[in-house]
């Protein structure tokens, strides 16, 4: 088989968020089985910079990646616009190679080419918006992707010849834009938890992390935007008196740092809130072994690869309904609460409170990703997918 992927920012552009992630591990399972898979995406890094030549994968012949240059690194970083001319003229020429295409991601001009050559060449394509679709962000769009969702969008969602949805919330979006409903298929997204393990020990790592090794860490791990609820997570700290509970909030900042620290400061919580940065690889592997909780706060989730990675390092959860994961309240793998300070902090204290049950809650929640989220039982799935439409 083989597959085209269009993602508009790939490996290791770790700054803009998880597909980058998902649709690089599904990429490399894909290959490690025999099929060939190509990558479209852009060159774009993080905030500031492009892709450098030294952190781009190296091609094999079953796993190729172009990366081809965007025109304006701002607007690609802050309004997740992304214009790349030498896409559209390789992809006219090549996309009758492939067997299949898979395009990730929704309000990209990328999406709506592709997506227009795949009709005129009669080739199956599927189409995984990964959260763009849910309400508060669609409330929240600009001009660009009103304008784009009219001429491009609604054309794009109803000839898919299947859309993925990361949970039932995002299946009633779909519905609810008038895809026909035999066309959605419900998955969720794929974590190895190989890549969270680590040799160092909880002490050794909270030491790392400037923490007293006699306390609760609660850890937040995601982009720092508005929509990821830190304005309630915040709250939430000011409202627990308990000093012996740190908390950690790391991640890639999204348009909001400034506005969080500014938000940590006038509730005086300078000296329990630490703002880490950007989290990768091992320091990653090292942050979830000195964290006893994982919080996501978030408004509004598609489906979080953070909560995912949290899971499989075996850390119980707290999230809010916003995370659309009913999944952690099944397998008992952590707390659901609403998405406010009070019941945030409520659902803090509870797992702070109860060691027993963080430690139930974090075996329970290895559990869920052996089951149902990793990376072999995606990748699988998506190639029974592929090989349906192709049909």
């Amino acid at each position: 088989m083989n597959i085209l992927q269009l993602v508009p920012y790939f490996y290791p552009a770790w700054a803009y968020g998880g597909p980058a992630k998902l649709v690089y591990d599904t990429s490399e399972y894909f290959a490690t089985h025999g099929d060939r898979v190509t990558v479209y995406t852009s060159d774009a890094y993080d905030r500031h910079d492009r892709m450098p030549a030294d952190k781009r994968l190296p091609q094999t012949p079953n796993f190729r990646v172009r990366y081809f240059r965007h025109i304006n690194n701002a607007s690609a970083y802050i309004y997740n616009i992304f214009f790349t001319p030498g896409l559209y003229l390789s992809a006219l020429f090549e996309i009758s190679r492939f067997d299949v295409i898979h395009l990730h991601d929704f309000y990209t001009p990328q999406n709506a080419w592709i997506g227009f050559l795949a009709r005129v060449f009669h080739k199956p394509y599927i189409l995984s918006v990964h959260g763009c679709l849910e309400e508060k962000r669609v409330a929240q769009r600009s001009i660009f992707k009103r304008i784009f969702l009219f001429f491009f969008g609604m054309s794009l969602l109803h000839h898919a010849d299947r859309v993925i949805a990361s949970s039932p919330n995002e299946a009633q979006a779909y519905l609810a834009y008038g895809v026909v409903k035999k066309r959605i298929v419900s998955l969720g997204h794929g974590v190895d938890p190989k890549e969270f393990k680590t040799s160092v020990t909880r002490t050794v790592c909270k030491k790392q992390f400037g923490v007293d090794p006699k306390h609760v860490v609660v850890t937040y791990l995601g982009r720092i935007h508005k929509i990821k609820g830190l304005d309630m997570l915040v709250d939430a700290v000011a409202m627990i008196k308990n000093t012996q509970i740190t908390f950690i909030i790391a991640g890639s900042d999204d348009g909001y740092l400034s506005e969080l620290k500014k938000r940590i400061r006038e509730k005086g919580l300078t000296k329990r809130i630490t703002l880490l940065g950007t989290c990768y690889g091992e320091q990653k592997a090292r942050l979830f072994r000195a964290t006893d909780i994982f919080v996501y706060p978030s408004y509004s989730e598609g489906f979080s690869l953070g909560i995912l990675e949290a899971a499989a390092a075996g850390l119980p959860l707290v999230i809010t309904t916003g995370c659309h994961f009913e999944d952690v309240q099944t397998y008992q793998a952590g707390v659901i609460v609403q998405p406010s300070g009070n019941a945030i902090s409520a659902g803090i204290m509870r797992l702070v409170s109860d060691p027993a049950l963080r430690k139930k809650c974090g075996e329970n929640a290895q559990r869920l990703i052996e089951s149902r989220y990793s990376t072999e039982k995606i990748g699988s799935t998506l190639l029974n997918i592929y090989a349906l439409v192709m049909r």
